[in-house]
C-alpha cells in the first residue's frame, strides 16, 4: 500500500515558471521531499484564468475586508480566488499537508504583505487567500510556505506531521482488527507525548476500552484524538520529557559518566536547541547496543526518512 505523504505544492516551485513575471521558484527542500511524497499542484492566480506574466496582485484591507486587487486597473479578484480556493480544497479527498509559495497574496502564510486601501502603504502581513482557506478547510493540517520551511524547528515539524498523517490513512484502509490500531498507537507513544501528554493518556483509555464502542467508533474517536495531537507544536520542555522517559528504560545500565554526559546534553538542549540532534543519536546508540525492540519501533526516534534529515 502506497503510504506517501499527498502534500498540496504551490506550481511555481520547481514545477512550472507560472509565477507573475513568469519565473518559476528553485527549492532544494522541495526537489528532495518529492522523493518521498506525492505532489498536487496549484496556481490558484493561474487557475483562475490570468495570465502569466501578469500584473501584480495586491492584498489590500477595504471596508473591513481583505481584498484582492490589481493596482494599475483596480480588478478586484477576490471573488474569484475564493471561489476557486473553495472548489479545490473541497475536492481533496487525502492530503496530508500544504507547501505554498512565501509573500504570494494568495499562498503566503503569515507573511503577505497587506495594504491599507490605497494600495501604496503597507499596514502589516497576514495569510494569502488560498493559503488562508487551507487553514479553515484543514485546521489540523500544517500548512507552510517555503520561507517559513527554512526554519530547523518548522521544517522537523511539517515533516513529522505530512508522514504521521499518511501512516495513519494507510491505517485506516488497512486495520481490520483492534490490534492493529494498538500496535499503531504503541509505535506514537512517544511522538504523541511530544505534541500532547494529556491525548496519549487519552487515547490509551479509549484503546482499553474499545469493546464498550466497538471498533469502528474507536477508530473514529481515534482519529479525532490523532489530529488534535497534531495541530499543537514540539517544544523543547516537551523534547526534554520524552527523552527522559526513553531514557528511564536503560538508565540503570548505564555507568556514572554516561549519566552525568546524558543530563549535561538536555541542559545544553535548553540553552541551545540544535543539541537535540546530539541527544537523539546519544539516546540511540544505547538503544541499539541493549537491543530494545519496543524503543527501536518507536515514530518519535524516526518520525520521517532519514535522507531528509540531512536537509533539516
Amino acid at each position: 500500500m502506497d503510504c506517501k505523504p499527498k502534500v498540496v505544492l504551490s506550481r511555481c516551485i520547481n514545477k512550472e515558471p507560472v509565477r507573475y513575471n513568469g519565473g518559476i521558484v528553485t527549492d532544494k527542500f522541495a526537489e528532495q521531499l518529492e522523493n518521498y511524497v506525492e505532489y498536487i499542484t496549484v496556481c490558484p492566480e493561474v487557475d483562475v484564468g490570468m495570465p502569466v506574466p501578469r500584473p501584480t496582485i495586491l492584498l489590500a484591507k477595504i471596508n473591513d475586508s481583505i481584498k484582492v486587487i490589481e493596482p494599475n486597473t483596480k480588478t478586484d479578484y477576490t471573488e474569484k480566488l475564493e471561489d476557486f480556493s473553495k472548489n479545490f480544497l473541497n475536492q481533496l479527498k487525502e492530503v496530508d499537508g500544504f507547501f505554498l509559495k512565501a509573500k504570494s497574496p494568495s499562498c503566503g502564510v503569515m507573511d503577505a504583505k497587506l495594504y491599507k486601501d490605497d494600495l501604496k502603504h503597507s499596514i502589516g502581513k497576514t495569510d494569502g487567500i488560498f493559503a488562508s482557506y487551507a487553514k479553515k478547510y484543514f485546521p489540523h493540517l500544517p500548512v507552510e510556505d517555503e520561507g517559513r520551511l527554512n526554519d530547523y524547528w518548522i521544517r522537523k515539524d511539517f515533516l513529522t506531521k505530512i508522514f504521521a498523517y499518511a501512516d495513519f490513512r494507510c491505517l485506516k484502509n488497512s486495520a481490520k482488527s483492534i490490534k492493529d490500531l494498538i500496535k499503531f498507537h504503541q509505535r506514537y507513544k512517544y511522538l504523541y507525548m511530544l505534541y500532547s501528554p494529556k491525548n496519549l493518556k487519552t487515547m490509551g483509555n479509549l484503546i482499553a476500552n474499545w469493546d464498550k464502542i466497538g471498533f469502528e467508533d474507536t477508530v473514529k474517536k481515534y482519529e479525532e484524538l490523532f489530529k488534535d495531537t497534531f495541530s499543537k507544536h514540539q517544544t523543547i520542555n516537551r523534547h526534554i520529557n520524552v527523552l527522559q522517559h526513553i531514557y528511564g528504560h536503560f538508565s540503570d545500565l548505564l555507568k556514572p559518566g554516561e549519566r552525568r554526559h546524558f543530563s549535561n546534553l538536555l541542559q545544553k538542549m535548553k540553552e541551545d536547541r540544535l543539541y537535540l540532534k546530539v541527544t537523539l543519536e546519544f539516546i540511540k546508540n544505547f538503544i541499539y547496543r541493549f537491543e530494545d525492540e519496543y524503543l527501536s519501533s518507536q515514530k518519535y526516534l524516526y518520525p520521517y526518512p532519514e535522507d531528509l534529515e540531512k536537509i533539516v
